[in-house]
């Protein structure tokens, strides 16, 4: 078979000019790949987090080490506050948490089992929040850290934040001589 030059170079091109839509089409195939693992992973993490939590009798919820540290029950309001307000932030959306962080004391009034639902709610939000957010905007640069990064990327940078205040919240519970459960990977 001939091919003549003509329609050699117009191959050649085509193929150039078609690569970078080939690209962006596989960066959105990558960040719907994204959303399934993070799914995985963030139903890990609630179920660790869950756990943690629940070892802390109802008691020792107020517990700090230190008068300036958070106590037990802020490590984890703390992760829901902060978690839910950089991804609004980000994302432009509604906080969830607007309303009832105008009420005075209000995370301070819940009982564990509240807390327990609130955390709940949380990793719920979050997950379907993920999912639902459009790979150009997951894709979408934001500062962080002196940087620039993508959506996709700050998510596992919260992740990593939960996993810091969750890590303290085991101390505690060594603190209090309550042995943690162990580690649960993704």
């Amino acid at each position: 078979m001939k091919i003549s030059r003509k329609n050699a170079l117009k191959s050649l091109f085509g193929t150039l000019i078609g690569l970078p839509a080939l690209a962006k089409s596989d960066d959105k195939k990558d960040l719907l790949g994204f959303k399934e693992e993070f799914s995985a992973a963030w139903k890990s993490s609630q179920d660790y987090t869950l756990k943690i939590f629940n070892q802390m009798p109802e008691e020792k919820l107020e517990y700090k080490y230190t008068p300036e540290s958070f106590s037990f029950r802020t490590q984890f309001v703390h992760c829901i506050t902060f978690t839910t307000a950089q991804i609004c932030g980000r994302l432009n959306l509604p906080n969830p948490y607007d309303e009832k962080e105008k009420q005075n004391g209000y995370w301070a009034k819940l009982s564990k089992v509240e807390l327990e639902a609130e955390l709940k709610g949380f990793y719920a939000w979050v997950e379907k929040t993920v999912l639902q957010t459009k790979p150009d905007k997951l894709a979408q640069l934001e500062g962080y850290a002196g940087d620039k990064i993508p959506v996709w990327r700050l998510l596992y940078a919260l992740e990593n934040h939960i996993i810091h205040h969750r890590g303290q919240a085991i101390c505690y519970l060594r603190l209090n001589g309550i042995i943690p459960i162990g580690y649960i990977g993704w």
